[in-house]
């Protein structure tokens, strides 16, 4: 994971699964983080250490 995506395109992407109520951009923004990651765990990992990382600072 050494080209990780800006937070934003990050964001965008989790918003696209979750608040959104159009399966084709849930399913790209699940595809986008999972191209990025190489998995949707991956994903979850990196975004709970940064939130713990924020929460630190």
């Amino acid at each position: 994971m050494q080209n990780i995506p800006p937070e934003s395109l990050i964001r965008t992407w989790v918003w696209m699964m979750s608040e959104n109520n159009d399966p084709e951009l849930m399913n790209k923004g699940r595809k986008n983080l999972i191209n990025a990651f190489g998995s949707l765990q991956n994903a979850i990992k990196y975004i709970e250490e940064q939130v713990e990382v924020g929460e630190k600072n």
